[in-house]
């Protein structure tokens, strides 16, 4: 049936692991999986300067820009974590489809590096996100302050500001002009 062995669709579907005669689901190791990549990007979201906040988005002067939050971090760390295994992982060689007999691995190793590898690419998936974030409010902060009436007292608050506060202090700035 389009190509799925017969050995795949005989063992329940999902089910292509199998250790001490017991099959898994490979949801399973997936979920986990998933977890670790979402953990990792609850972690960026604590050690960035976004923090907990809600996907919105920031506009100034018609340009928009697109703060994904903590559920973008959530999101890109679960995904970043899901390539990192499939391409690395105890199932990258695991056949989907294939026209012959083989169901790919017989035995599953879900390990503690797998888990904790998951996290750090999640964290490292999530980070990517927030730089580019964090470098679009740069830049819309830097257009837009150049476009404002100096103040020496607001370019020593952004020295010392996050991002997202440069980008509020610069869009302050644009708006009393």
């Amino acid at each position: 049936m389009f190509g799925v062995p017969a050995e795949l669709l005989s063992s329940g579907a999902g089910r292509i692991c199998s250790r001490k005669g017991k099959t898994m689901p490979v949801w399973i190791p997936l979920g986990i999986i998933l977890l670790g990549g979402a953990v990792g990007g609850v972690i960026n979201a604590i050690i960035s300067d976004n923090g907990f906040v809600v996907p919105r988005e920031e506009i100034v002067d018609n340009v928009c820009i697109f703060r994904p939050g903590i559920a973008g971090n959530v999101l890109i760390g679960a995904v970043a974590a899901f390539i990192s295994w499939g391409l690395y992982g105890s199932y990258s060689g695991t056949l989907i489809f294939s026209g012959s007999s083989g169901v790919g691995m017989s035995e599953l190793n879900l390990t503690i590096s797998s888990v904790a590898g998951a996290i750090l690419i999640g964290i490292g998936g999530a980070r990517w996100l927030t730089n580019e974030v964090d470098k679009s409010l740069l830049k819309t902060a830097a257009v837009t302050a150049a476009a404002s009436p100096s103040s020496s007292e607001d370019s020593q608050r952004m020295v010392r500001a996050t991002p997202s506060q440069t980008f509020n202090i610069a869009k302050g700035m644009y708006l009393n002009r």
